[in-house]
Protein backbone atom coordinates (compact mmCIF):
# COMPACT_ATOMS: atom_id res chain seq x y z
CA UNK A 1 0.00 0.00 0.00
CA UNK A 2 1.12 3.57 -0.48
CA UNK A 3 2.21 5.81 2.37
CA UNK A 4 -0.88 8.00 1.97
CA UNK A 5 -3.30 5.12 2.63
CA UNK A 6 -2.33 2.87 5.56
CA UNK A 7 -4.25 -0.41 5.82
CA UNK A 8 -5.82 0.63 9.13
CA UNK A 9 -7.87 3.26 7.29
CA UNK A 10 -9.97 0.53 5.68
CA UNK A 11 -11.39 -0.51 9.05
CA UNK A 12 -12.94 2.96 9.39
CA UNK A 13 -15.43 2.31 6.59
CA UNK A 14 -18.80 3.08 8.05
CA UNK A 15 -18.17 1.32 11.35
CA UNK A 16 -17.34 -1.91 9.60
CA UNK A 17 -17.90 -3.99 12.73
CA UNK A 18 -20.26 -1.60 14.46
CA UNK A 19 -22.88 -2.98 16.86
CA UNK A 20 -25.34 -0.75 15.01
CA UNK A 21 -25.48 -3.26 12.15
CA UNK A 22 -26.75 -5.88 14.60
CA UNK A 23 -28.63 -3.93 17.27
CA UNK A 24 -30.73 -1.70 15.00
CA UNK A 25 -32.20 -4.38 12.67
CA UNK A 26 -32.53 -6.79 15.61
CA UNK A 27 -34.44 -4.16 17.59
CA UNK A 28 -36.74 -3.40 14.64
CA UNK A 29 -37.36 -7.11 14.05
CA UNK A 30 -38.02 -7.76 17.75
CA UNK A 31 -40.52 -4.89 18.02
CA UNK A 32 -42.41 -6.05 14.94
CA UNK A 33 -42.40 -9.64 16.21
CA UNK A 34 -43.68 -8.50 19.63
CA UNK A 35 -46.46 -6.43 18.05
CA UNK A 36 -47.43 -9.36 15.83
CA UNK A 37 -47.47 -11.75 18.80
CA UNK A 38 -49.74 -9.43 20.80
CA UNK A 39 -52.07 -9.09 17.82
CA UNK A 40 -52.22 -12.85 17.31
CA UNK A 41 -52.85 -13.39 21.02
CA UNK A 42 -55.70 -10.86 20.92
CA UNK A 43 -57.47 -12.52 17.99
CA UNK A 44 -56.70 -15.96 19.40
CA UNK A 45 -58.71 -15.06 22.49
CA UNK A 46 -61.64 -13.91 20.33
CA UNK A 47 -61.80 -16.88 17.93
CA UNK A 48 -61.23 -20.58 18.42
CA UNK A 49 -58.26 -21.90 16.47
CA UNK A 50 -58.20 -25.22 14.62
CA UNK A 51 -56.99 -28.12 16.71
CA UNK A 52 -53.72 -28.38 14.78
CA UNK A 53 -52.79 -24.73 15.33
CA UNK A 54 -54.06 -24.62 18.90
CA UNK A 55 -51.76 -27.50 19.80
CA UNK A 56 -48.73 -25.30 19.12
CA UNK A 57 -50.01 -21.74 19.52
CA UNK A 58 -51.69 -22.73 22.78
CA UNK A 59 -48.34 -23.83 24.18
CA UNK A 60 -46.50 -20.88 25.71
CA UNK A 61 -43.09 -22.50 25.24
CA UNK A 62 -43.79 -23.09 21.54
CA UNK A 63 -45.00 -19.50 21.25
CA UNK A 64 -41.60 -18.28 22.44
CA UNK A 65 -39.83 -20.44 19.85
CA UNK A 66 -42.14 -19.28 17.06
CA UNK A 67 -41.67 -15.66 18.13
CA UNK A 68 -37.88 -16.09 18.04
CA UNK A 69 -38.11 -17.60 14.56
CA UNK A 70 -40.31 -14.75 13.33
CA UNK A 71 -37.90 -12.14 14.70
CA UNK A 72 -34.94 -13.85 13.02
CA UNK A 73 -36.93 -14.01 9.78
CA UNK A 74 -37.43 -10.25 9.87
CA UNK A 75 -33.78 -9.71 10.80
CA UNK A 76 -32.66 -11.78 7.81
CA UNK A 77 -35.08 -9.90 5.53
CA UNK A 78 -33.72 -6.52 6.68
CA UNK A 79 -30.14 -7.57 5.99
CA UNK A 80 -31.12 -8.99 2.61
CA UNK A 81 -32.67 -5.63 1.72
CA UNK A 82 -29.62 -3.91 3.17
CA UNK A 83 -27.36 -5.77 0.77
CA UNK A 84 -29.62 -4.65 -2.09
CA UNK A 85 -29.39 -1.06 -0.88
CA UNK A 86 -25.62 -1.31 -0.64
CA UNK A 87 -25.43 -2.50 -4.24
CA UNK A 88 -27.63 0.37 -5.41
CA UNK A 89 -25.43 2.88 -3.60
CA UNK A 90 -22.42 1.26 -5.24
CA UNK A 91 -24.02 1.72 -8.66
CA UNK A 92 -24.83 5.35 -7.86
CA UNK A 93 -21.20 6.13 -7.06
CA UNK A 94 -19.51 4.11 -9.80
CA UNK A 95 -22.24 3.97 -12.45
CA UNK A 96 -25.36 5.80 -13.67
CA UNK A 97 -27.13 7.76 -10.93
CA UNK A 98 -30.49 6.25 -9.91
CA UNK A 99 -33.74 8.13 -9.44
CA UNK A 100 -33.59 10.34 -6.33
CA UNK A 101 -37.05 9.27 -5.15
CA UNK A 102 -35.98 5.63 -5.22
CA UNK A 103 -32.74 6.61 -3.45
CA UNK A 104 -34.70 8.06 -0.50
CA UNK A 105 -36.58 4.80 -0.06
CA UNK A 106 -33.30 2.94 -0.29
CA UNK A 107 -31.82 5.19 2.37
CA UNK A 108 -34.65 4.28 4.72
CA UNK A 109 -34.18 0.57 4.06
CA UNK A 110 -30.45 0.98 4.53
CA UNK A 111 -31.03 2.75 7.84
CA UNK A 112 -33.31 -0.03 9.12
CA UNK A 113 -30.68 -2.61 8.18
CA UNK A 114 -28.04 -0.73 10.16
CA UNK A 115 -26.14 0.63 7.16
CA UNK A 116 -25.09 4.22 6.79
CA UNK A 117 -25.57 6.28 3.65
CA UNK A 118 -23.69 9.45 4.55
CA UNK A 119 -20.94 9.94 2.01
CA UNK A 120 -17.54 8.50 2.87
CA UNK A 121 -18.82 6.74 5.97
CA UNK A 122 -20.24 3.79 4.03
CA UNK A 123 -18.31 1.14 2.16
CA UNK A 124 -18.84 2.47 -1.41
CA UNK A 125 -17.74 5.93 -0.28
CA UNK A 126 -14.66 4.51 1.41
CA UNK A 127 -13.85 2.51 -1.72
CA UNK A 128 -13.91 5.70 -3.77
CA UNK A 129 -11.60 7.33 -1.22
CA UNK A 130 -9.14 4.43 -1.44
CA UNK A 131 -8.95 4.96 -5.19
CA UNK A 132 -7.36 8.34 -4.65
CA UNK A 133 -4.80 6.92 -2.23
CA UNK A 134 -3.66 3.90 -4.23
CA UNK A 135 -0.77 4.68 -6.54
CA UNK A 136 0.38 1.40 -8.08
CA UNK A 137 -0.80 -2.01 -9.20
CA UNK A 138 0.67 -3.51 -6.01
CA UNK A 139 -1.46 -1.15 -3.94
CA UNK A 140 -4.60 -2.44 -5.61
CA UNK A 141 -3.46 -6.06 -5.21
CA UNK A 142 -3.02 -5.63 -1.44
CA UNK A 143 -6.22 -3.64 -1.21
CA UNK A 144 -8.21 -6.35 -3.01
CA UNK A 145 -6.97 -9.12 -0.71
CA UNK A 146 -7.49 -7.09 2.44
CA UNK A 147 -10.90 -5.99 1.24
CA UNK A 148 -12.19 -9.55 0.75
CA UNK A 149 -10.87 -10.51 4.19
CA UNK A 150 -12.66 -7.63 5.88
CA UNK A 151 -15.88 -8.19 3.96
CA UNK A 152 -15.95 -11.84 5.00
CA UNK A 153 -15.49 -10.83 8.64
CA UNK A 154 -18.18 -8.19 8.29
CA UNK A 155 -20.70 -10.71 6.96
CA UNK A 156 -19.84 -13.11 9.75
CA UNK A 157 -20.40 -10.27 12.23
CA UNK A 158 -23.75 -9.17 10.75
CA UNK A 159 -25.15 -12.69 10.35
CA UNK A 160 -24.15 -13.81 13.87
CA UNK A 161 -27.73 -13.61 15.27
CA UNK A 162 -28.94 -15.98 12.54
CA UNK A 163 -26.20 -18.46 13.41
CA UNK A 164 -27.16 -18.07 17.05
CA UNK A 165 -30.79 -18.93 16.22
CA UNK A 166 -29.67 -22.01 14.28
CA UNK A 167 -28.12 -23.32 17.49
CA UNK A 168 -30.76 -22.07 19.91
CA UNK A 169 -33.94 -23.34 18.24
CA UNK A 170 -32.99 -27.05 18.42
CA UNK A 171 -31.61 -26.56 21.93
CA UNK A 172 -34.90 -25.03 23.06
CA UNK A 173 -36.66 -28.03 21.54
CA UNK A 174 -34.42 -30.44 23.43
CA UNK A 175 -34.91 -28.51 26.66
CA UNK A 176 -38.66 -28.85 26.11
CA UNK A 177 -38.13 -32.59 25.62
CA UNK A 178 -36.34 -32.88 28.95
CA UNK A 179 -39.05 -30.86 30.71
CA UNK A 180 -41.82 -32.94 29.14
CA UNK A 181 -40.18 -36.26 29.97
CA UNK A 182 -39.57 -35.11 33.54
CA UNK A 183 -43.24 -34.20 33.80
CA UNK A 184 -44.20 -37.61 32.36
CA UNK A 185 -42.00 -39.44 34.88
CA UNK A 186 -43.72 -37.54 37.68
CA UNK A 187 -47.06 -38.65 36.28
CA UNK A 188 -45.92 -42.28 36.25
CA UNK A 189 -45.11 -42.05 39.92
CA UNK A 190 -48.66 -40.88 40.56
CA UNK A 191 -50.16 -43.53 38.27
CA UNK A 192 -48.95 -46.39 40.48
CA UNK A 193 -51.29 -45.11 43.18
CA UNK A 194 -54.85 -46.33 42.48
CA UNK A 195 -56.43 -43.21 43.91
CA UNK A 196 -54.44 -40.90 41.58
CA UNK A 197 -54.16 -43.18 38.56
CA UNK A 198 -56.37 -41.04 36.31
CA UNK A 199 -54.59 -37.76 37.06
CA UNK A 200 -51.21 -39.48 36.82
CA UNK A 201 -52.01 -40.85 33.37
CA UNK A 202 -53.18 -37.41 32.26
CA UNK A 203 -49.88 -35.94 33.47
CA UNK A 204 -47.91 -38.57 31.55
CA UNK A 205 -49.77 -37.85 28.32
CA UNK A 206 -49.45 -34.10 28.81
CA UNK A 207 -45.70 -34.37 29.45
CA UNK A 208 -45.11 -36.53 26.39
CA UNK A 209 -47.18 -34.19 24.25
CA UNK A 210 -45.15 -31.21 25.49
CA UNK A 211 -41.88 -33.04 24.79
CA UNK A 212 -42.80 -34.05 21.24
CA UNK A 213 -44.35 -30.69 20.32
CA UNK A 214 -41.39 -28.59 21.43
CA UNK A 215 -38.89 -30.90 19.73
CA UNK A 216 -40.91 -30.84 16.52
CA UNK A 217 -41.16 -27.04 16.49
CA UNK A 218 -37.45 -26.58 17.18
CA UNK A 219 -36.32 -28.98 14.46
CA UNK A 220 -38.78 -27.70 11.85
CA UNK A 221 -38.06 -24.00 12.37
CA UNK A 222 -34.29 -24.42 12.21
CA UNK A 223 -34.49 -25.63 8.58
CA UNK A 224 -35.71 -22.33 7.03
CA UNK A 225 -33.37 -20.46 9.38
CA UNK A 226 -30.43 -22.29 7.84
CA UNK A 227 -31.78 -21.45 4.39
CA UNK A 228 -31.87 -17.76 5.39
CA UNK A 229 -28.17 -17.89 6.20
CA UNK A 230 -27.34 -19.60 2.92
CA UNK A 231 -29.35 -17.04 0.92
CA UNK A 232 -27.71 -14.11 2.72
CA UNK A 233 -24.22 -15.50 2.19
CA UNK A 234 -24.91 -16.03 -1.51
CA UNK A 235 -26.25 -12.48 -1.84
CA UNK A 236 -23.28 -11.07 0.06
CA UNK A 237 -20.78 -12.97 -2.09
CA UNK A 238 -22.38 -11.64 -5.26
CA UNK A 239 -22.04 -8.10 -3.90
CA UNK A 240 -18.42 -8.74 -2.91
CA UNK A 241 -17.69 -9.81 -6.48
CA UNK A 242 -19.06 -6.47 -7.69
CA UNK A 243 -16.67 -4.68 -5.34
CA UNK A 244 -13.84 -6.95 -6.43
CA UNK A 245 -14.55 -6.30 -10.11
CA UNK A 246 -14.31 -2.57 -9.48
CA UNK A 247 -10.97 -3.06 -7.75
CA UNK A 248 -9.68 -5.26 -10.58
CA UNK A 249 -10.74 -2.73 -13.20
CA UNK A 250 -8.92 0.00 -11.31
CA UNK A 251 -5.90 -2.22 -10.78
CA UNK A 252 -5.36 -2.98 -14.47
CA UNK A 253 -6.17 0.60 -15.36
CA UNK A 254 -3.38 1.71 -13.03
CA UNK A 255 -1.04 -0.88 -14.53
CA UNK A 256 -1.64 0.35 -18.09
CA UNK A 257 -1.32 4.02 -17.16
Amino acid sequence: MSVDAPPLEIARAGGLFSERQIILPLTVASLIALATALTVAHFQALAALPAGLHRYLGNGYCQVMIGLFFAITLYAALHYLGLHVERRHLQQRFGPVADSRAARWLDWLGYLSGRRADGDEDFPGALRRWYGNARSREDFAHLSDYFLLLRGQQHQHNFAPIGFAIWVLPLLGFIGTVVGITQAIGGLEQAVTPAAAASGLSTVLGGLKFAFDTTFIGLVLVIPTMLYLLALRARAQKLDMVYYQILLDRRFHAASA
